[in-house]
C-alpha cells in the first residue's frame, strides 16, 4: 500500500529514535492486533516494556494518534508501528477485532462443530464479539458487561474487573478467560462453546496469577499491621445519671480509682464517641445501656443536660427508670440510688376548709398517706412520679 500525503506527514512527525523503534516493532510482529477503517484504526502493540493500545484517527487531511504508554518515545514508536502495520496489510485490514488469524470466530466454531450455528447460538457468539470489541476499544470490562452475556452474573462493583494476568491478545483468549470466570462462579455457558474452550490451559495460567495476588494481598495486610503505631491500652469507664427534681446530668468515671465528673461539653461527648468507635472504652453492661440511651437522646435533641421543664427529657427518665439493668446507676445528689416502687400513687379531691367553693387536689400513696414532698411527673404509656 502506497502512503498518501496524510500518512507520510504522520510518519515523518515522529523523532528518529521513535521511527527506528517503531520500524523494529512492526518488523518483529509486535503489532499483535489491528482493526479499523480508512478513518479510524486501533492497535495492540507488545513492546518489551509492556502491552499498549494505540488509536489513530484521520481528521480532514491529518492523522492524530494516541497510545496508552506513558513514555513519550515508546508511545510514539507504538503509533508509528501501528501505522506501518496498516500500510503493510492494506486491503486486508479487518474492520473489527473479532477474528483469529483473519478468520471470524463464528467460522472457526462452525468448522470445529461441522455444522452451522442456529440463531440462539449465533446470538451468543455475537454477544461475545460485542463485549470483546468494547474491551478492545475501552481497555476495560465490567460486571454490567458480563450481565449482558449471562443475566445470572452478579453485579458487585462498578470498577473494572480483573479476569486475566495479561490482556487477552485475541477473541479466543478473551473467551477462554470469560469461560474460566463463569466456571469459578459456577455459572453455565452454552455447550457448543467448548470447541474453542481450553479450561485446563487457562486454569494453569490463572492459578499462578491468583496465588501471586493472594501472596501480595497477605503481604499488604501484614505490612499494615506492622506499620500500625502502638495502641494505648483501653480505658475502663463507668456512667451514671445524677438527677434532681429539676434536671439530670450524665457523669463519667475513667479508671477504677477515678472520680465522677459531669459531662458538660459536647466535645467531651465526641471524644468518648470516637474512643467508643475505636473499641478503646471498656464498660460494664449497665453503663453500656445508659450510654446508648444518652447518645440517642443527645443526637435527637442536641442537648447534654436533661431539663425536666422539657417533656422529652421527662420521657427519657421514664424510659431509663424502667430499665432493670440501670438499678444503682440512677442516683440523686446524695449519691443514693432511686428506688422504683410498684405501689401506684393517686390523686384525691378534698374540700377546701377555707373556701367552700373550692376543692384541693392531693397526691396520696396507695395506703392513703399524703405525698408531702415535691414530685415530677414523667410521661409515658404509664406515668411515673419522680420525687426528691
Amino acid at each position: 500500500m502506497n502512503p498518501d500525503r496524510a500518512t507520510l506527514n504522520f510518519l515523518n512527525s515522529f523523532p528518529e529514535e521513535a521511527r527506528k523503534r517503531g520500524e523494529r516493532l512492526q518488523k518483529d510482529g509486535a503489532v499483535t492486533q489491528i482493526f479499523g477503517n480508512h478513518l479510524f484504526i486501533q492497535g495492540r502493540v507488545e513492546d518489551e516494556t509492556g502491552v499498549f493500545r494505540t488509536s489513530l484517527r484521520l481528521q480532514g487531511n491529518r492523522w492524530f494518534g494516541s497510545c496508552t504508554a506513558e513514555d513519550e518515545v515508546i508511545a510514539a514508536a507504538c503509533q508509528y508501528a501501528t501505522m506501518m502495520e496498516r500500510m503493510h496489510r492494506g486491503e486486508d485490514l479487518p474492520e473489527s477485532p473479532n477474528e483469529f488469524d483473519d478468520t471470524p470466530v463464528l467460522d472457526i466454531i462452525e468448522e470445529k462443530l461441522g455444522r452451522e450455528l442456529d440463531d440462539k447460538e449465533a446470538d451468543f457468539v455475537s454477544k461475545i464479539e460485542k463485549r470483546y470489541r468494547r474491551y478492545v476499544i475501552e481497555g476495560e470490562l465490567h460486571d454490567h458487561d458480563m450481565v449482558r452475556i449471562t443475566p445470572r452474573w452478579e453485579i458487585t462493583t462498578y470498577e473494572p474487573l480483573e479476569l486475566w494476568p495479561m490482556p487477552p491478545g485475541d477473541i479466543l483468549e478473551f473467551w477462554n478467560y470469560l469461560a474460566y470466570a463463569f466456571y469459578k462462579k459456577k455459572l453455565p455457558y452454552p455447550e457448543f462453546m467448548n470447541v474453542i474452550t481450553d479450561l485446563a490451559h487457562v486454569q494453569k495460567k490463572m492459578a499462578d496469577w491468583e496465588q501471586e495476588r493472594d501472596v501480595a494481598s497477605w503481604y499488604d495486610r501484614i505490612e499494615q499491621v506492622n506499620e500500625r503505631p502502638p495502641q494505648d491500652p483501653p480505658v475502663e469507664v463507668a456512667f451514671r445519671l445524677v438527677a434532681t427534681i429539676n434536671e439530670a446530668r450524665l457523669e463519667v468515671k475513667e479508671g477504677a480509682n477515678g472520680l465522677w465528673t459531669q459531662i458538660r461539653e459536647k466535645n467531651e461527648i465526641e471524644r468518648l464517641v470516637q474512643m467508643h468507635h475505636q473499641a478503646a472504652l471498656r464498660m460494664d453492661a449497665s453503663s453500656q445501656v445508659l450510654w446508648e440511651h444518652f447518645l440517642a437522646y443527645y443526637r435527637d435533641q442536641n442537648e447534654i443536660t436533661f431539663d425536666f421543664d422539657v417533656e422529652e427529657a421527662c420521657r427519657f427518665m421514664n424510659r431509663v427508670f424502667r430499665q432493670p439493668a440501670l438499678k444503682g446507676y440512677l442516683v440523686n445528689l446524695d449519691e443514693r440510688e432511686f428506688k422504683v416502687v410498684t405501689e401506684a400513687l393517686k390523686w384525691v379531691c378534698e374540700d377546701d376548709p377555707y373556701d367552700p367553693n373550692s376543692f384541693a387536689l392531693q397526691l396520696v400513696t396507695d395506703s392513703g398517706e399524703n405525698v408531702s414532698h415535691s414530685v415530677r411527673m414523667l410521661p409515658g404509656r404509664k406515668e411515673l412520679y419522680q420525687s426528691d
